[in-house]
Order: C-alpha cells, then sequence, then structure tokens
C-alpha cells in the first residue's frame, strides 16, 4: 500500500476550527482508503500564517526526504490562500514527484 500524508488547514476566522479540521480528516481519511493508500501522518495548521514554519512547509520538506509521494488533502483549496501561491505549491510537487489526491476530486 503506498504511503502518504494528509493536510489539513483552518484559517483562523474559522467558526468551529475544531469541527472544520475534524470534517477535513474525515474526507481525507475516506480519500485515502479510496485510493487505496496509508496515511502515515495527518499535519494541521490552524491560525493564520506566521513567521514561523508552517506545517504544510513541514510537510513539504519531510515529504521530500521521506520519499512519500503522495498528499492527501480534503480540497486543494486548503493548500493555499492565493492561487498564486497554490500554483506554486502545485509546481513544487509536480518537481518533488509528489501526487496530491483531494477528497473532493
Amino acid at each position: 500500500m503506498t504511503k502518504a500524508f494528509g493536510y489539513v488547514r483552518c484559517s483562523s476566522n474559522c467558526q468551529s476550527a475544531a469541527a472544520s479540521i475534524a470534517t477535513q480528516n474525515d474526507a481525507i481519511t475516506r480519500a485515502a482508503v479510496s485510493y487505496g493508500v496509508h496515511l502515515q501522518r495527518v499535519f494541521t495548521d490552524i491560525g493564520p500564517a506566521s513567521s514561523g514554519q508552517s506545517e504544510l512547509e513541514h510537510l513539504l520538506k519531510t515529504a521530500e526526504s521521506s520519499g512519500v509521494r503522495t498528499i492527501v488533502v480534503a480540497n486543494k483549496t486548503r493548500l493555499s490562500r492565493s492561487m498564486t501561491e497554490l500554483r506554486r505549491l502545485e509546481d513544487r510537487f509536480i518537481t518533488a514527484g509528489i501526487e496530491i489526491i483531494s477528497a473532493e476530486g
């Protein structure tokens, strides 16, 4: 079974961060089963981006160094707050040979 990491994010203005994170976790767990991948770890960012390293950046570095080549998200929009940044991230994933699986297809 292919190893994968999951990623969930909720901004600080989320009505209920715990509910949003739980909903995203459920979605990525179902998607992982559907695609036949095994989630090794789920990285979670809650709140606004800060000057410190985000869990997304930690996920990218860990995936690149560990050989995990699949990332599961509830929706690709959870990866970034802007389309420009999302495209940059997708290019980085492609360059690293990492597939992004979205629970929403």
